[in-house]
């Protein structure tokens, strides 16, 4: 962990805490928070860790089980064995295989910076210009059995939204959509040997959104 990624603030395994948490620097929640989180700094949420709070921050990572809504100024990160019950938004989030997710997912471009101007420089005149077409996305992922991790390849994958596309994984259980408008698009995962798999993607703003599948394999006596 480098110096400026240090945690400045902790909440340890067994503490529970009812309130409004507001924090710059890291954070890390190993115990039960309830209440309310918003911060410019970076939360994260270990294994151990319950929250049931809606949350803002600039970037959260997270391993232990969440109940609220999540949103970040730049990522997030959701690792195995994480459950979130809420709603995601951030302009970039990736979510592992083995994770239980139950909401959706909205990516967005984050807002630029103003550029600082020189002391006497001239504010540029205004320019009228024509209005951008809204940005395209890419949605990747990876699709990986429930029970090994290991990855499914020829999965079928279809994805719905403003229009349809289909695609198989390939070798190693990789796929990818380009060119996606904004709005909601539904994947539909298919494998033989395996129970069917869904998620819904919320996409605004352009970029790249990830989000990892995994699928159940049927027993025996169900194949």
């Amino acid at each position: 962990m480098k110096k400026r990624d240090q945690v400045t603030a902790f909440l340890g395994k067994g503490t529970e805490f009812d309130g409004k948490l507001t924090f710059h620097g890291t954070t890390r929640i190993d115990g039960h928070f309830r209440g309310e989180i918003q911060a410019d700094g970076n939360l994260i949420i270990s294994e151990e860790g319950l929250v049931e709070a809606n949350m803002h921050a600039s970037t959260i990572a997270i391993s232990g089980e969440i109940h609220g809504n999540i949103t970040a100024d730049q990522r997030v990160d959701i690792h195995s064995p994480a459950k979130v019950f809420g709603d995601i938004k951030a302009p970039s989030v990736v979510i592992d295989e083995g994770v239980i997710f139950e909401g959706r997912t909205r990516m967005y471009r984050p807002p630029k910076r103003d550029q600082a101007r020189g002391e006497g420089e001239k504010t540029p005149e205004p320019k009228i210009e024509e209005e951008p077409a809204p940005p395209l996305s890419t949605l990747s992922g990876t699709v990986t059995d429930q029970s090994t991790g290991k990855a499914i390849p020829q999965a079928r994958v279809k994805c719905k939204g403003d229009g349809k596309r289909e695609t198989e994984t390939d070798l190693v259980g990789y796929f990818q959509f380009g060119d996606l408008k904004e709005g909601t698009w539904e994947l539909k995962i298919k494998a033989d040997g395996y129970h069917k798999g869904k998620a819904q993607v919320e996409i605004s703003g352009g970029g790249i959104l990830e989000h990892n599948i995994s699928l159940e394999p049927k027993k025996k006596e169900e194949s």
